[in-house]
């Protein structure tokens, strides 16, 4: 039997959020700036070093907007306007540099977690609010992305947003006038600028507000998606000679030449692998048994509490069901899609967060309500707590098994990845009449950031070399820079690189000498002789 106060309705809980103009001292705000404050410096302590993969095609592509990338290999990634444009205006201050490296995906970060906040204030309460976002942002996938310049964390973060805003108006917590939809269109809009495949979970978002705001009110959201929708086409046009660039190239992405250690592990599988790729991805991870259970726990509230637990349901199925046909299901031998990249599926992390994170914290009201009457203090004390301390427990034992595997990586600035900050130091101080550096390829992308300050300003202006091997070769004088040509902790594909170049292991040709090394040898520097 439910409890009296299990029977209001949720906007007259007194734990869900007021819907007044509050002061600066109430929780609703003290509670997600304190969450995004902290985690701001959680990041920061985390930059993690700019690996010379999508990450920097994405900056060199947003560097050259609005002009196009040719020859552009990657179609999808330099077409994705919604993470170039961002990017390119943070440019235009801080030029090609760390700083706008780091910003957008710090910001997307942080927009992810007050946004899973906000919706867990909605639907359960601000402990499942704050909680949930907390474990949204620590699991390993996400926080491994949290700070790489990559569309899956802002896009998610943008549509998690963009449904908060929408129960909001549906619990009439905002107004639903005519420009607040045009922004909630903007951020959906957007979202799908930033990362194309988030449209599978729009659906959401008429739902909720259609008994709210009629037709003439979705009107009103889908015309600025309209806009950016054309844009995006007349981008496309014009920069790469085909209105539908961009969704050729995503169409056909997984379809293409593969090698053959890659191409089996999504081609030609049983459909059932397809089905369960979410739960077995999950399952590579440290707390992937904790993520795991918390899909398990979503999909329980979805069956005991159907209300309740209809809109993340409805979110998980409206993503697994599309990623699920495409991965595989339809044709396990031409898959449109590699699921077995977790970041496909970072749109319903905050789904099945917040619906196992819910479901705890209810049962703990349950249980508390199910105490005797006449009880003495003490047990007074333990129900008033029981919902708190189950969902805690929970929520420390997932987010802290995430944060023991991350915490202090090798690429991250806690963890010492800032080998490249110091060679940009030692260049700016010694200038010995050296015209050129040579590196391997991915390396020789990372130092066109590495020459330039953190907050821009050019350090050094020595020209970049890629060296190659049976190439062109370095004359006396020239630096030679090998960089993580070791371990490969920092950058792998850096060391890939230079084995290639300069055998296995890389090793200084004779008559070189060493003129500078970081403490832990992963930065090189020798002066060709």
């Amino acid at each position: 039997m439910l409890t009296d106060r299990e029977r209001l309705p949720l906007d007259d809980r007194p734990d869900s959020l007021p819907g007044r103009p509050r002061a600066w001292r109430d929780p609703g705000l003290l509670i997600p700036a304190g969450l995004a404050l902290v985690w701001l410096a959680v990041l920061v302590a985390h930059l993690r070093f700019p690996y010379p993969s999508d990450q920097l095609n994405y900056l060199r592509a947003a560097a050259r907007f609005p002009d196009p990338l040719v020859p552009a290999t990657e179609t999808h990634q330099v077409t994705r306007f919604g993470l170039l444009i961002p990017v390119r205006l943070v440019m235009t201050v801080f030029g090609y540099s760390q700083t706008s490296y780091y910003v957008v995906p710090v910001l997307g970060t942080l927009v992810l977690l007050i946004g899973t906040y906000a919706l867990g204030s909605l639907l359960f309460s601000r402990w499942v609010g704050a909680a949930g976002g907390l474990v949204v942002v620590a699991a390993t996938p996400v926080f491994v992305d949290s700070t790489d310049l990559l569309p899956d964390v802002l896009a998610t973060a943008l549509f998690t947003a963009a449904l908060a805003v929408a129960l909001a108006i549906r619990r009439e917590r905002l107004p639903a006038g005519r420009w607040t939809l045009i922004a909630l269109g903007l951020l959906l809009g957007w979202s799908y600028l930033v990362r194309e495949f988030i449209v599978f979970v729009w659906p959401l978002i008429p739902v909720l507000l259609y008994r709210r705001v009629g037709w003439s009110g979705l009107a009103w959201l889908a015309a600025p998606i309209a806009l950016l929708g054309l844009g995006e086409t007349l981008l496309c046009w014009g920069l790469y000679g085909d209105p539908l660039a961009r969704v050729k190239a995503v169409t056909g992405h997984a379809q293409g030449y593969s090698p053959p250690r890659i191409a089996g592990t999504f081609r030609d599988k049983p459909r059932s692998v397809y089905l369960l790729r979410l739960p077995s991805t999950l399952h590579r991870f440290p707390e992937g048994r904790w993520l795991q259970l918390l899909l398990g726990l979503t999909l329980l509230g979805g069956l005991v509490r159907p209300r309740r637990f209809a809109l993340l349901v409805a979110w998980c199925a409206l993503l697994w069901v599309p990623l699920s046909l495409l991965g595989g299901v339809l044709d396990p031998a031409k898959p449109s899609l590699r699921l077995q990249l977790i970041r496909y599926w970072f749109p319903v992390f905050p789904a099945f967060v917040l619906g196992g994170l819910g479901l705890v914290w209810l049962a703990g009201r349950f249980l508390a309500g199910r105490m005797p009457q006449e009880r003495s203090g003490a047990l007074r004390a333990a129900a008033a707590v029981l919902p708190v301390a189950a969902l805690l427990a929970v929520s420390a034992a997932t987010a802290g098994t995430a944060a023991r595997g991350w915490w202090a990586s090798p690429a991250t600035r806690v963890g010492g990845g800032t080998q490249l900050e110091a060679f940009r130091t030692w260049m700016s101080r010694h200038d010995d009449g050296a015209q050129t550096i040579w590196a391997e390829r991915h390396t020789v992308l990372d130092l066109g950031i590495y020459r330039n300050g953190p907050f821009g300003g050019t350090s050094w202006h020595q020209r970049l070399k890629v060296a190659r091997a049976g190439g062109e070769q370095p004359v006396p004088g020239d630096l030679v820079l090998f960089f993580d040509t070791e371990q490969g902790q920092v950058c792998g594909h850096c060391r890939t690189g230079a084995r290639e170049v300069w055998s296995t292991p890389p090793r200084p040709l004779p008559g070189w000498r060493q003129v500078y090394a970081t403490r832990d040898g992963v930065v090189r520097v020798y002066s060709a002789g």
